[in-house]
């Protein structure tokens, strides 16, 4: 009776990564529709709204007018695609968006965060901010455990593979990060933890190649 209770919660909680996965894809891809067609189809508006104003100097005042609301409606779409898609991965892409996260870990003096990265790989937008995402969760758990040193290491020419290593204390470790690793999982990621003298946590993504017939 016992295994068949821990097995049920452990499948509830598979199940409620899987949607917390499937719901944060959909609001990176809204916030990716926003920013990437949206916004330029009114940019494309705007500068035909300012050619008719050359073309039609008596048009002016009502050109005008609609350039302003125009304006507005572009400052509301920005702000609504940041606050879909709050992740730095989708603003400056994954090496940025580690740095940053290096750097605020870094800041209060209490431990050095490094990133070394030398992938090539370009993933899609939500991949980059899954990647983020599992990164600051470990590297947060690191903190917590009151790790001095944590190496952010990114590779790979096929894929992404992430290692981030700590001297954080390592007791409870694995458990502390199983609902990273099942968000990170329902993501199309793989997050291995290893303890020892130091933690390692191994994050990949690999790069499925399309079958031809």
């Amino acid at each position: 009776m016992r295994k068949t209770g821990v097995s049920s919660k452990k499948s509830e909680a598979e199940e409620l990564a899987a949607l917390c996965a499937q719901a944060r894809a959909e609001l990176t891809r809204a916030g990716s529709v926003l920013h990437d067609s949206i916004g330029p189809l009114l940019t494309a508006a705007g500068f035909k709204l300012q050619l008719a104003r050359m073309d039609v100097p008596d048009a002016a005042g009502p050109i005008d007018e609609a350039l302003q609301v125009l304006d507005k409606a572009m400052d509301q779409i920005r702000t609504l695609s940041q606050k879909l898609n709050p992740s730095p991965a989708h603003r400056g892409g994954l090496k940025n968006a580690l740095l940053l996260l290096a750097e605020k870990h870094s800041q209060s003096g209490e431990r050095n965060v490094a990133v070394v990265y030398s992938s090539k790989v370009s993933v899609p937008v939500e991949i980059a901010a899954a990647l983020h995402e599992a990164a600051a969760s470990v590297v947060e758990e690191a903190a917590r455990r009151q790790a001095a040193r944590i190496d952010i290491s990114v590779k790979g020419a096929r894929g992404i593979q992430m290692r981030i290593t700590d001297d954080g204390r390592t007791s409870g470790r694995t458990r502390a990060l199983s609902v990273a690793r099942r968000l990170a999982h329902e993501a199309g990621l793989g997050l291995v933890v290893s303890t020892g003298k130091s933690t390692i946590v191994s994050i990949r993504y690999a790069i499925r190649r399309s079958t031809r017939r």
